[in-house]
């Protein structure tokens, strides 16, 4: 990939690589510590209890950053996150050694490292027009959610691979280590003179109650009819890929084994890697108007891919099968690079700071409120049903009724839900790639 910025964006490149190492190691150990509890209980429920827990640390977190992030110096904040990481993470590493720790410290650790990642995140992503020129905004906004999204999916390998080898200490050093590495990432970076001044002013009155900015910021983007349909497909794209996340690989351990499931992982591996060789060589460069049109339709086409998955037939095509998750795994960083173009393109830089809370925590609330309803789904409506004797012979060899097959006809439903509010949300995300157009 060619990483050739410009000289006002030489703080952009180690600064991004800290913050993806320093993910990289915390989707590690979460990933590590789910399977370890879906393996002793397995039960979609536990698989889902560590993503709960980081959603709700960044839930709770996001109210005090909406109240002072814009007033603080941004190196501070991050130098501050990373540190916090580095010694969570070391410290629970060493109890640890010293012998078994209950659970709930465990799990309280791991939500305070998230708290930190979702400080290091809100506060980079709001300062990415400051590193990088105008021409290299497409770019870097791709850099940045590509590859963040890239973390998600190398991250049950290594997860897999520590946890059976090093365990679970193992794997937290492996964090504590990544956020050191972010640390001295942030330290050394050569930051320029305008990224390091705090934004002028100061809170709103009316933000100053814990909480109340974040509430504001989401009245704001939901108020205006520019913003509103980026919001709302931003949640909705969030839900999505949660809930991909969870029920993809129960769904295939289960039907199919894990040898099945490492196959297509790297099948998307490859597929999410040539999507991002996409973006950065094609459509960076694009007039945000064309960032809409290409959002769009890669949004339906995952769509009609993931309605696909309720439908029995095509795990008996392992060709089409196949090429299904690649097709899938290349579009999401095409998706999620539009839409941060388009988000750093449509809020001004002065005010992604207060309106980028906003965006995150609808964000986060979409993926736990996905994460528990598929769970619940799951495990409380679609298997219970399954085993009802009185369905008809012709629907139970559409969907099947095999090990795995609830989950699957639950992503195939997640494949309707992204359709249809896409087609609502058409006309208003042509209408704001419009607006961007001109605003870039």
């Amino acid at each position: 990939m060619d990483l050739r910025f410009q000289a006002f964006s030489q703080a952009f490149i180690p600064l991004w690589l800290g913050q993806l190492i320093s993910n990289l190691g915390t989707q590690v150990s979460l990933y590590a510590l789910g399977l370890c509890l879906y393996q002793r209980q397995e039960q979609l429920a536990t698989f889902a209890s560590v993503a709960i827990a980081v959603q709700l640390a960044k839930l709770l977190v996001v109210p005090l950053l909406s109240r002072r992030l814009q007033c603080w110096p941004r190196r501070r904040v991050l130098l501050l996150a990373h540190s916090l990481a580095t010694v969570t993470t070391v410290l629970l590493a060493l109890a640890l050694r010293q012998g078994s720790l209950p659970m709930a410290m465990v799990m309280g650790a791991i939500a305070l490292a998230a708290a930190a990642e979702a400080t290091v995140l809100l506060c980079f992503s709001s300062l990415i027009p400051r590193l990088v020129s105008g021409e290299e905004l497409g770019r870097a906004s791709g850099l940045f959610a590509s590859w963040d999204g890239a973390v998600v999916m190398v991250a049950p390998f290594l997860g897999a691979a520590l946890a059976a080898t090093g365990g679970l200490m193992g794997v937290l050093v492996l964090d504590g280590a990544s956020s050191l590495v972010a640390l001295t990432c942030t330290a050394l970076a050569a930051w320029p003179h305008a990224a390091l001044r705090p934004e002028r002013g100061h809170p709103r009155r009316g933000d100053q109650a814990f909480g109340l900015g974040v509430r504001a910021a989401i009245r704001a983007l939901g108020q205006s009819p520019t913003w509103r349909p980026l919001l709302l497909l931003n949640a909705l794209v969030s839900a999505v890929l949660a809930a991909v996340e969870l029920g993809f690989p129960a769904w295939v351990v289960t039907a199919m084994g894990p040898w099945h499931l490492t196959l297509a992982m790297a099948i998307g591996g490859g597929g999410y890697l040539l999507g991002t060789q996409l973006w950065s060589r094609n459509w960076a460069r694009l007039e945000a108007q064309q960032w809409s049109t290409v959002l769009r339709c890669s949004l339906l086409i995952q769509g009609v891919v993931l309605t696909g998955s309720g439908l029995v037939i095509f795990e008996r095509l392992p060709g089409l099968w196949f090429a299904a998750v690649g097709v899938f795994a290349l579009l999401v960083p095409v998706v999620l690079s539009a839409l941060q173009a388009l988000w750093q393109v449509v809020i001004p830089a002065a005010e992604q700071p207060r309106l980028f809370t906003g965006r995150y925590s609808l964000e986060w609330l979409a993926r736990l409120v996905a994460i528990v309803l598929f769970t619940m789904f799951v495990d409380r409506v679609l298997i219970p049903a399954a085993a009802w004797p009185g369905w008809p012979p012709g629907l139970i060899a559409a969907v099947g009724s095999g090990g795995g097959r609830p989950a699957a006809m639950a992503l195939g439903l997640v494949g309707w839900g992204l359709l249809l509010p896409l087609l609502v949300l058409w006309r208003p995300l042509d209408r704001l790639g419009l607006s961007a157009a001109g605003e870039a």
